[in-house]
């Protein structure tokens, strides 16, 4: 449906920060509670029960995670229909930044519905099962489902880092070419800081190795 350039600047606006802010936050604190997998099972299964006993946990993921990541990835798909979708890579100092986001945006789509299907909703999970790390770490012993979760992993990272550009950019907060620069250098700092975070978690449940704070046998954590 046609719209007019400021409608189109709104709802360009509101699809940036719906990806900085609510689902950007998501992102970082998930990766956190991951990266507590490194201390070893007890405590990763601790820290993911904690998380379990939130006051109305299911209201809070679906108003401030699944509803503003719905409405991300919605105004992604209708925006990038409309005429003014050439004009985007002017948010980007390159144009292939642009086309990384969109297609890091559509694997993540379907990188997180599979993931919220293989761990939120699955029977394990709804069936109240403690043992989080050991079934984590016995989906990821399989060599392509490690490979599929650090693909998600690396993708989401960089979507969001990347994103920062945008926000700094003339759809975004109009910062202007330097802000722009600094967004760049800030989202790709974010970027490979994300990625290594939760590559590390990831190894840490399918290797000891990277268990560096996990206690030795005979300590108690």
């Amino acid at each position: 449906m046609p719209r007019s350039d400021a409608s189109y600047l709104r709802l360009k606006r509101l699809q940036i920060w719906t990806g900085a802010l609510p689902v950007g936050l998501f992102l970082i604190s998930h990766l956190l509670t991951n990266v507590r997998a490194i201390a070893g099972a007890e405590v990763f299964d601790r820290a993911a029960h904690a998380l379990w006993r939130i006051p109305g946990l299911v209201a809070i993921e679906v108003g401030l995670i699944a509803l503003p990541m719905l409405l991300h990835v919605g105004l992604g798909v209708v925006l990038g229909l409309s005429p003014q979708a050439v004009d985007d890579a002017r948010a980007y100092p390159r144009a292939w930044m642009l086309l990384a986001q969109r297609a890091s945006g559509f694997f993540l789509v379907i990188y997180v519905v599979l993931h919220v299907s293989a761990t939120r909703l699955s029977v394990a999970r709804l069936s109240g099962n403690p043992d989080l790390f050991a079934i984590t770490a016995k989906a990821l012993a399989n060599p392509g489902v490690l490979a599929f979760h650090a693909a998600g992993v690396v993708a989401a990272a960089y979507h969001f880092g990347n994103g920062l550009v945008a926000l700094a950019g003339p759809w975004g907060l109009n910062a202007g070419a330097r802000g722009q620069a600094l967004a760049g250098r800030i989202g790709l700092g974010a970027a490979i800081a994300l990625s290594l975070i939760g590559l590390v978690a990831l190894f840490a449940f399918v290797s000891p190795s990277f268990r560096f704070l996990a206690p030795h046998a005979g300590v108690t954590p």
